[in-house]
């Protein structure tokens, strides 16, 4: 149960042509899948959605995920972010908030990618958990 709806079955194990993500927690209104080769054991890295818009989330984002080095350069993470935008669809969210450090250029690729706009960089609060690891991010909008 996430902000009290209930998971359906589907949202629990996701698969495109190549991966399979597995939901491994929900917490906090957070959704967190491992990413998964399909067929295979290794995990490649991992994804997850939050849920609602906060000044909190305005930093962090929605949508946050990160690939293994060695699974690097696969479009892995653009088809991840590809099967949470159907979650959220069925979450009742009308859009995503996507954040990234800018000098993060394969991530700022796969937002692009997925068709997020450009909303504007920022510069990370004092106030924020994020402040202490990064101080400026660019934000996107992808509506649903």
């Amino acid at each position: 149960m996430v902000d009290g709806i209930k998971l359906s079955d589907e949202c629990l194990v996701l698969e495109d042509e190549l991966l399979q993500m597995r939901l491994v927690s929900s917490y906090d209104n957070q959704l967190m899948y491992y990413i998964y080769e399909k067929g295979k054991d290794d995990r490649v890295g991992y994804c997850d959605l939050r849920i609602g818009h906060s000044a909190y989330l305005y930093y962090y984002g929605n949508i946050g995920y990160r690939i293994r080095q060695q699974y690097q350069g696969n479009c892995y993470a653009y088809r991840a972010v590809r099967m949470l935008l159907e979650v959220a669809k069925k979450l009742n969210m009308d859009y995503l908030i996507i954040t990234v450090s800018p000098e993060n250029v394969a991530s700022i690729k796969t937002i692009e990618k997925v068709g997020a706009d450009y909303i504007k960089t920022v510069k990370v609060p004092i106030w924020h958990p994020l402040y202490h690891s990064e101080r400026v991010k660019r934000i996107y909008r992808l509506d649903l």
